[in-house]
């Protein structure tokens, strides 16, 4: 009769035997003809001479034998080469992965190997695949792209094209990765000064073609910058540490090294992640760790390329200080899928021996033993990645619960494994099973290696660092690029582009940004000179500094691109009046002073118009009332190209219908971070414009063209994020109406500047003939569950509870508006909510028109009202900035003084919105 303990350690077994892996860190696997010698496979030595003694270590004879087992063939290195060679790849990559179940593997291609595999051919082994982007390569890139391009490089034009390049590629990868322990070591020096670097780069520009980056503060630059960039957009960065290949000097491979950064207050919010264990320094990375919350630990490579004992020993050192919610498994499988096979086998070998003697030791009772097991192996990288939902079978385990069955199946006692909540696990289907095409063998499989065209892949390639050009090469195969359109909104809100040949885009704009006047900032809906009193003028010159990461293929004229650009005084300076930095702006303060995100979702509403033959005026394409299905119908055709458009550019559309007659429809787009958002406004207000124009129409989001018709309006729908929880859900103390503490105070901050923000969300003399009572546009200074005459209205759609609110929607938002500049001031408006902890009125449960004059203060009805709050409120001012808020105001004032007078006003304005 097995005893209690015995029976624990069953169970320790099992959940580390059972639990399905995240892999966190690895590289390609390589083709069978590739170089590589098999040998690899088993030690980081390289060169002949170091690999005829691999045979001799201990760690090369148990894994012979591990993979004859695998195999069913001889332990001997001719039989398993043999075997390998007869099965082909794809029958060895089912049979290793398939053992190791893994579920999902972040892969650093930045080590090159001969003939290495796309990412998206381990898609057919691990249904989760993800990118772990190397800095070095990315600079090196970026260098030897200049050099071909003839860029005469200075330090401030690399820093500009290598942190954009790097925040445009954040969002599509799950980490950075830097090696900077194989060119410096990791002495980092976190003051580096500018002169020293720009030396630096000069001297591996010295160096020669294809540039390698080597000297000590160049790498130091690039280090922190790039620390910076992950920071800022909340991306881990891997770190190498410890042994590695001849090329490693080990003693500055030492972890403590890292110390001056991690001091560094400016990386005091980073996520670092110390790979390999750090052997043979994992006591000291173990400490750092303990100390200091930005560390977490690896201990791929560890496992199992040492010993028993020392595989043992080293998780065991890592275990001593670290706590175990910040230790993670990776196999660092490379080139040849028996290394991820033999990091899982012994992860979980090992890491089953270590904790039952922390159980036995009582350094931790059995509940706790399981879910170290669960979170080492699994959770803590899920976790630490945000992997939830990206990709895979979302392999948040529900393994516990599955073993606690299993174990009490097998006799191991009815007590539970461990009461720990998880979300459901979907089984892992065998790769045979979810990946091939119909009808198709595994060694059919082969052929597809050649084929870049059998899987889309999201590959970067190392030449264009371009991800989106990459993306669409195959969709418009045959048609080169030969102009960019760089995009921007201005201070009243049009859209205005300049357009320069894809050459000197990649050769001269894309680090040296294109001059244009500091008076497109002034410029109003009726002249393109600056408007009196805004403090810009002819006079001056500012760069459009292209955000790589928004360049796009126009699929309606696809020999061009289009890509949104940032304002510079300089390239690297962000210029005062710039919309898209002033939005980023406040949206960083907002995440560093509380730690939170707001997400912003449009309804976009807009006119369709034609024109009927001999008349002057625009009419709408149907009469039809509100979610008319006939006026659906006649408008399907161009309605979805104006969809499969969009979604060629990234934008989902979520719902659509017609609304109140007068050509009038509504796209609604889902929900993304701010600058995401406004960005994606843009595009659409381009796309259908586009489209309609290509159709022979005339598409207007002009708030009121029919004076006697319902308005048209951009409604936006916002809630408040602390990492991937929506926290403006009433949670806990404080909660009421739905909504928490600090979705009460920030929504308060709202309401009580709304009257100033107006100017910045209707931003026309035109906007107020919208704004009017019993429209659904917001009249009144309330807010109201569910009450759409309310300008602020909480929502609690399906799938949350009826008291709960998931977001809440402006109403007073139209398409004139910048979106950047509307957005920053609710940001704005908001914060001050939460400095001051604004208290929210009670909500208004009825129609605000119908209540008795002076009950509910009546909101802006007209721009003048709209500037003069805008004039008197000091928080927006000086949050938004005292130049860019004054050239603001003199639009505002300048839209009034001209349209007060003007007959027939919208006409001139439809064709400008």
């Amino acid at each position: 009769m097995a005893t209690e303990r015995e029976k624990d350690h069953e169970r320790i077994r099992a959940v580390c035997a059972q639990v399905p892996l995240i892999d966190a860190h690895a590289h390609n696997v390589v083709a069978m003809d590739s170089t590589l010698p098999f040998l690899q496979c088993f030690s980081e030595a390289r060169g002949h001479e170091a690999l005829s003694s691999v045979p001799h270590s201990l760690s090369f004879q148990r894994s012979l034998k591990d993979l004859a087992e695998l195999y069913s063939c001889e332990p001997t290195l001719v039989a398993i080469e043999h075997y390998r060679k007869t099965e082909g790849l794809a029958a060895i990559s089912e049979k290793c992965f398939d053992a190791a179940n893994i579920e999902f593997v972040l892969l650093d291609d930045g080590l090159t190997m001969d003939k290495m595999v796309s990412l998206g051919w381990h898609r057919k082994y691990i249904p989760g695949v993800h990118r772990v982007l190397r800095i070095e390569t990315v600079a090196e890139a970026i260098l030897n792209q200049g050099i071909q391009g003839n860029v005469r490089w200075t330090l401030e034009s690399f820093e500009h094209r290598f942190s954009s390049t790097l925040e445009s590629l954040s969002s599509k990868v799950v980490a950075f990765k830097s090696i900077a322990a194989y060119r410096s070591g990791l002495r980092i020096n976190p003051y580096v000064s500018a002169q020293e670097s720009e030396n630096g780069l000069f001297d591996n520009l010295r160096a020669g073609s294809p540039v390698r980056v080597s000297n000590k503060a160049l790498i130091d630059f690039i280090f922190t910058r790039a620390l910076e960039v992950a920071t800022t957009r909340d991306v881990p960065l891997q770190i190498h540490t410890g042994f590695g290949d001849k090329d490693l000097q080990l003693e500055l491979a030492n972890p403590l090294h890292l110390r001056a950064v991690l001091e560094c207050p400016h990386y005091a919010n980073a996520r670092v992640v110390l790979l390999h264990g750090s052997y043979p320094f994992m006591r000291e990375a173990s400490y750092l760790a303990s100390v200091y919350p930005q560390v977490h630990l690896d201990f791929g490579l560890v496992v199992p390329k040492l010993s028993v004992r020392g595989m043992r020993c080293a998780v065991s050192d890592l275990m001593d200080l670290a706590p175990v919610n910040k230790i993670m498994f990776s196999t660092d499988g490379y080139a040849f899928p028996e290394t991820f096979f033999l990091g899982a086998k012994w992860s979980r070998e090992i890491l089953a021996r270590v904790l039952i003697e922390a159980y036995d030791n009582g350094d931790m009772p059995i509940n706790e033993a399981l879910a170290a097991a669960d979170g080492i192996l699994g959770r803590n990288a899920l976790d630490f990645y945000k992997l939830e939902g990206k990709g895979g079978f979302s392999a948040s385990t529900d393994s516990l619960s599955k073993l606690n069955q299993q174990a009490t199946l097998q006799g191991l006692g009815s007590a539970s494994l461990v009461s720990m909540e998880r979300t459901p696990f979907a089984p892992r289907l065998p790769p045979s099973l979810r990946t091939l095409p119909q009808g198709k063998s595994m060694k059919d499989s082969q052929s597809l290696l050649a084929s870049p065209r059998a899987l889309k892949v999201d590959v970067l390639d190392e030449k264009v660092i371009d991800p989106v050009a990459v993306e669409e090469k195959d969709v418009h195969e045959g048609v080169a690029v030969k102009h960019v359109r760089l995009l921007f909104s201005d201070g009243s809100g049009q859209r205005r582009c300049r357009v320069v040949p894809v050459k000197r885009y990649e050769g001269v704009v894309m680090d040296h940004g294109l001059g244009i006047t500091q008076a497109c900032m002034a410029m109003t809906s009726f002249s393109d000179t600056p408007a009196p009193n805004s403090g810009l003028s002819a006079i001056g010159e500012i760069r459009l500094m292209p955000d790589i990461s928004t360049r796009r293929r126009l699929p309606w004229f696809p020999e061009h691109e289009i890509a949104l650009v940032d304002m510079h005084s300089k390239p690297g300076v962000a210029w005062q009046y710039c919309p898209r930095s002033t939005l980023r702006s406040v949206t960083q303060t907002l995440e560093k002073e509380f730690g939170l995100t707001l997400r912003a979702g449009f309804e976009s509403e807009f006119y369709l118009l034609k024109r009927a033959e001999g008349e002057k005026k625009w009419q709408g394409v149907d009469a039809t009332p509100y979610c008319s299905s006939a006026g659906f119908n006649a408008a399907s055709p161009i309605l979805s190209e104006i969809t499969s458009t969009l979604s060629a550019l990234g934008i989902q559309i979520e719902q659509m219908h017609c609304e109140s007659g007068g050509g009038q429809f509504e796209l609604a787009v889902g929900h993304f971070p701010c600058l995401e958002a406004a960005d994606k406004l843009l595009l659409l207000r381009e796309t259908v414009s586009a489209i309609a124009d290509k159709n022979g129409l005339r598409a207007s989001f002009l708030p009121k063209y029919f004076p006697k018709g319902a308005g048209v309006g951009s409604h936006v729908h916002l809630s408040i994020w602390q990492g991937d929880q929506n926290v403006l859900m009433g949670k806990g103390s404080g909660s009421k109406h739905g909504m928490s503490k600090q979705g009460q105070e920030f929504m308060a901050g709202v309401l009580d500047h709304l009257s100033a923000i107006f100017a910045m969300t209707c931003t026309i003399p035109n906007s107020y003939s919208r704004i009017q009572p019993n429209t659904w546009s917001g009249a009144f200074k309330c807010w109201g569950r569910d009450n759409r005459e309310a300008p602020l209205r909480t929502a609690s759609p399906p799938g949350c509870d009826a008291d709960m609110v998931s977001n809440f929607e402006l109403k007073s938002f139209d398409g004139c508006a910048n979106p950047h500049l509307g957005l920053a001031a609710i940001i704005a408006a908001g914060m001050d909510g939460l400095r001051k902890h604004h208290q929210l009125p009670e909500p208004t449960e009825v129609n605000p028109a119908e209540l008795e004059d002076g009950k509910i203060e009546a909101l802006p009805s007209s721009l003048v009202q709209a500037v003069e709050a805008l004039e008197g409120d000091s928080v927006l001012r000086e949050v938004l900035g005292e130049p860019l808020v004054k050239a603001v105001i003199a639009i505002r004032k300048a839209e009034v003084e001209y349209y007060k007078d003007k007959v027939d006003a919208e006409e001139m304005l439809v064709e400008r919105y």
